[in-house]
């Protein structure tokens, strides 16, 4: 079952949709979606709580399904579980056990704003304990970027609060964590009707440098997983002893410090977003969404049986501020560009700052060029 939402969903996604005939949520976007004149199955409201209430399986393309799930589905146990995971101060507590070094700690913004840093340890990250306002994560290295860091949530909180009842705002938190050095990986799992979870996704996500904070490029390999497959599924066994989640899907951000995983953030009821998680598709063809609904579990060897020695990445190529208003991207010279690009997905939108995605597979040989993706000017590959 799936809702279907802003802000992107995949012409790949859609196709398997209609394919597998699965139940898509009747709403905004998919009668968009149908009014283009795609075949998809629509079910109402009170048509889709029904079915869920049978299939217990549902799969949400981003966070703005969550609302309608918290409003329509009578399923206690599963919302209580997406606001566990959505808070991040109540999970960091969950996961104190396996993290008993971790420091962290939750604020509100009005005590927040007021706060005496001596004591804190630089460089940590803040951020809100749930994320319904109008701020983002701050990385803080030293007093000056604290201040800095209060005075644009105090802006913010200001302009966002009157947007929310005074009951929610007055009990608005934030988190203040250290901050997790290391290499950055992601992973799109689900938790089978045993509550026994299967990986469908491990991506390194590569920056160019420690400054550079991009989505420019994610890759997964053989050696990924050989590597890091059992860390990860180690953190998911331990974590449901004590959440106990089932029939649920879910996309992990960590960090990896060289001897432990600490995860970032949880997302829950989806995998990557922006279509990141159809890199599966291109490796295996099984979709992942298909995957969990279905109940399938794809070893490490079936994923990469003939494609030991390869490594296939997933590209965010932006659309630079500087390129004219009637500029388009030229997939044909990307194309010709690196050693085997399995496919282009062009976003028309340029209010999206995103020029085009790309799926690329990469042998030993052509290795370098993911250094150079990383650095590319898309001025390059802009045309008109």
């Amino acid at each position: 079952m799936l809702i279907l939402e802003k802000p992107y969903v995949s012409e790949t996604l859609i196709q398997t949709a209609i394919k597998n005939n699965l139940p898509v949520l009747r709403n905004s976007m998919s009668e968009l979606l149908a009014s283009r004149g795609y075949k998809l199955n629509l079910y109402n409201d009170d048509e889709f709580v029904a079915e869920y209430h049978k299939r217990h399986r549902l799969y949400s393309m981003s966070e703005n399904g969550l609302g309608w799930i918290v409003e329509h589905l009578k399923d206690k146990e599963l919302i209580d579980k997406i606001e566990l995971l959505k808070n991040k101060a109540t999970f960091r507590r969950i996961c104190s056990d396996m993290y008993p070094d971790f420091f962290f700690k939750e604020v509100e913004v009005k005590e927040l704003v007021k706060m005496d840093t001596t004591g804190l340890k630089f460089p940590l990250v803040l951020k809100p304990s749930v994320g319904f306002l109008s701020v983002g994560v701050y990385v803080v290295h030293n007093d000056a970027e604290w201040k800095n860091a209060i005075a644009d949530i105090e802006k913010n909180f200001t302009k966002s609060s009157a947007q929310f009842p005074e009951f929610v705002v007055g009990t608005a938190k934030f988190l203040i964590e250290e901050y997790i050095h290391g290499e950055e990986y992601a992973v799109d799992a689900y938790f089978d009707a045993e509550g026994v979870p299967a990986i469908l996704n491990i991506y390194h996500h590569r920056f160019a440098s420690e400054s550079d904070t991009s989505d420019r490029l994610y890759c997964s390999s053989k050696v990924l997983y050989d590597a890091y497959e059992k860390t990860f599924t180690d953190f998911l066994v331990n974590t449901n002893k004590v959440i106990d989640l089932r029939n649920f899907p879910m996309h992990i951000e960590f960090r990896y410090d060289g001897n432990k995983a600490i995860p970032i953030e949880i997302n829950p009821l989806r995998f990557a977003g922006f279509c990141l998680n159809e890199l599966q598709t291109h490796i295996t063809g099984i979709h992942p969404v298909v995957a969990y609904l279905e109940n399938i579990h794809i070893s490490k060897e079936e994923m990469w049986k003939g494609r030991e020695n390869d490594t296939y990445s997933f590209l965010v190529l932006e659309r630079p501020a500087k390129a004219s208003e009637g500029s388009v991207f030229d997939s044909k010279k990307f194309k010709d560009s690196f050693f085997d690009v399995l496919e282009i997905r062009e976003v028309k939108e340029a209010s999206v700052g995103v020029a085009a995605t790309a799926f690329t597979r990469t042998d030993k040989a052509h290795e370098a060029e993911l250094d150079t993706i990383l650095t590319l000017d898309m001025m390059d590959y802009m045309k008109g």
